[in-house]
C-alpha cells in the first residue's frame, strides 16, 4: 500500500523514517521542511509496504510552471514534478526489495502520480548507503560522480588515511594557533558572513546564498546538528554545519575568510570534526563531491581520505509519458536552440 505524507504529518513522518535501522538526517521532515524555507517546494514522504518490503524516501513537490524555464509557456497546477531535497536521498528499506514488490510499489507510485499531475522524480541517491541497487525497476539509476567519505572507527585511522599534506596542513594549523569549538546549530550568526564570502569568491549560484529564515530552520534540526568553527586569536575564521545520527556524520555547509585560508583551519575543522564523531561512536564522516568530477572542492576533500571514494548515483521516473513530451515541445517552442537530446536526466528542466 502506497502513503503520501505531507508537513502536516510531522511526527508520523519522522516515526516512519526512524522505523528503518539506517536512517539518515536527510530523510527527517525538519531537514525537508529546511528546503520548503529556501523555496525548494513541497515536502512530501513517499511510504510503500506490502507483505514483503517496506520502502520509504522523501521529495520536493515543485510546479513546473513556477520554473524561469516555462514562465509564461504553462498555467500553474497544470504538471508537477518531483526532486529529492538538496543533499542525498533515495530509498530507505532495511533489506532487498523484491522485484514483485518494485513492480507493485511503481504501479502504485505511479497511478498516484498520474492522477496528481506528478510528470517525473529526479533522485539523489545516498552513497553511503549504496541504495541506488534497492528499486531499479521504480527509479532509473546513473552514475555521476565519486564523493568522498572519512573512516571514522578510529582516531588513528583517521590521521593515518589523510595524504601527507593534508597531515601537515592540519599541523600548521595548530601550529598558528588555530583551535576548533563544537557550538550549537543555533549559534549561526558569525557563519553567515564567512558563508557568504566563500560563496561569492567561488561564484556559486545564487540557489546555494541561504538566507536568514534558512539558518533559522537549522534550530529544527538542533539535536542532529553542530555547528564547528575554527578560531584564531579570538576570531572565529572558519565554520561548518555538520549533521549527524548514531551512524554518520555529514559535511553540510562551510566558510573559510579568505584573508585567514592561509592558516589552513579549514584542514584542522574536518580533522577535529572527524575525531569528534569517532568519539561519538560515528563510524562513517561523509563529506560529498565537487560541483564537477575531480574539480577543485574533491581533490581538497580527497586529500582526507585517499582509499575514501563513494559513487554518486542520480536518478529518474517518468510517470507520463505525454506530458513529458509536452514539456519537451513546449521547451522546443519557445527556444529554438533547446536541445531535446540533452543529457539531463529530466530533460525539460535544462
Amino acid at each position: 500500500m502506497l502513503n503520501v505524507y505531507t508537513i502536516k504529518d510531522r511526527d508520523k513522518w519522522n516515526d516512519i523514517v526512524k522505523s528503518f535501522r539506517n536512517w539518515d538526517v536527510y530523510y527527517l521532515y525538519e531537514y525537508a521542511h529546511s528546503f520548503m524555507i529556501h523555496g525548494d517546494g513541497e515536502p512530501l514522504l513517499i511510504d510503500y509496504a506490502d507483505e514483503e518490503s517496506h520502502v520509504c524516501y522523501v521529495v520536493m513537490q515543485s510546479d513546473i510552471a513556477s520554473s524561469g524555464k516555462f514562465e509564461n509557456l504553462l498555467e500553474k497546477n497544470t504538471y508537477f514534478d518531483w526532486e529529492t531535497p538538496y543533499g542525498y536521498g533515495g530509498p530507505l528499506s532495511d533489506s532487498m526489495v523484491s522485484e514483485k514488490s518494485q513492480n507493485l510499489f511503481l504501479a502504485e507510485l505511479s497511478e498516484y502520480c498520474k492522477e496528481n499531475g506528478v510528470v517525473s522524480q529526479f533522485v539523489r541517491f545516498h552513497p553511503v548507503l549504496g541504495n541506488d541497487k534497492l528499486v531499479p525497476k521504480v527509479i532509473e539509476p546513473r552514475y555521476l560522480r565519486d564523493t568522498i567519505y572519512i573512516d571514522t572507527s578510529s582516531e588513528a585511522l583517521i590521521m593515518q588515511n589523510m595524504d601527507t599534506k593534508n597531515r601537515n596542513m592540519v599541523r600548521k594549523a595548530v601550529k598558528n594557533g588555530v583551535t576548533i569549538e563544537e557550538r550549537p546549530v543555533e549559534d549561526y550568526k558569525d557563519f553567515i558572513s564567512m558563508y557568504e564570502q566563500t560563496m561569492l569568491r567561488d561564484n556559486a549560484d545564487e540557489y546555494y546564498m541561504f538566507d536568514d529564515e534558512y539558518f533559522k530552520s537549522q534550530s529544527q534540526l538542533s539535536e542532529y546538528a553542530s555547528l564547528f568553527y575554527a578560531v584564531r586569536n579570538g576570531r572565529r575564521i572558519s565554520g561548518a554545519i555538520m549533521y549527524y545520527n548514531n551512524r554518520f556524520m555529514h559535511y553540510h555547509l562551510s566558510g573559510t575568510f579568505a584573508e585567514e585560508r592561509s592558516y589552513s583551519p579549514g584542514n584542522l575543522l574536518l580533522y577535529e570534526a572527524a575525531c569528534r564523531a569517532s568519539k561519538m561512536g560515528i563510524s562513517k564522516f561523509h563529506l560529498g563531491g565537487g560541483i564537477e568530477p575531480d574539480d577543485s572542492l574533491f581533490s581538497f576533500k580527497k586529500k582526507f581520505n585517499k582509499n575514501g571514494r563513494l559513487p554518486f548515483v542520480v536518478g529518474r521516473t517518468i510517470f507520463n509519458e505525454n506530458g513529458y513530451e509536452d514539456l519537451m515541445k513546449l521547451r522546443k517552442q519557445a527556444d529554438e536552440k533547446f536541445d531535446i537530446h540533452n543529457n539531463r536526466m529530466i530533460q525539460y528542466r535544462r
